[in-house]
């Protein structure tokens, strides 16, 4: 019974932090909660490019100026990776866009060059479709020196 209060307090504890407005936070809490939100949205929709070695960035992006968010301001969490390593075709694994007033993830762009609505994906999956992982790719990097 103690387990079953206890995780109950602390479910009802993460939903408020995860609700806050994310202005209202210290930047650090504030960043470390963006990426909290990120990370699940990466390991539901593109495990892989959550590439784990680098710290993800979180920037303020400002309002929507048009769409279906349009006044809503968003941050992005931006998951750079090694180019020594690895290459891809965008300068990071992945970023995604997370709304400020709600914390909800609307948009994953992926280091492949695609990206997934992650509304409709998520509207989807009430309706009963499987949505799939993004597969992992990334460009052969050349080994050895130039060939001319």
């Amino acid at each position: 019974m103690f387990f079953i209060i206890l995780f109950m307090h602390i479910s009802m504890n993460t939903n408020v932090l995860f609700s806050q407005n994310f202005k209202e936070l210290p930047e650090r809490v504030r960043d470390s909660l963006l990426i909290k939100i990120a990370d699940r949205a990466l390991e539901k929709y593109g495990p892989e490019y959550n590439r784990g070695y680098l710290t993800p960035v979180v920037k303020n992006e400002g309002e929507f100026e048009s769409g279906a968010h349009k006044g809503e301001v968003c941050y992005t969490v931006t998951y750079p990776y090694d180019k020594s390593m690895e290459l891809m075709e965008r300068n990071f694994s992945a970023r995604v866009v997370i709304l400020e007033n709600s914390g909800n993830t609307i948009w994953i762009t992926f280091g492949n060059g695609y990206a997934y609505d992650v509304e409709k994906y998520e509207k989807m999956e009430k309706e009963g479709f499987k949505v799939k992982k993004m597969p992992f790719t990334t460009i052969k990097k050349p080994v050895g020196p130039p060939l001319f």
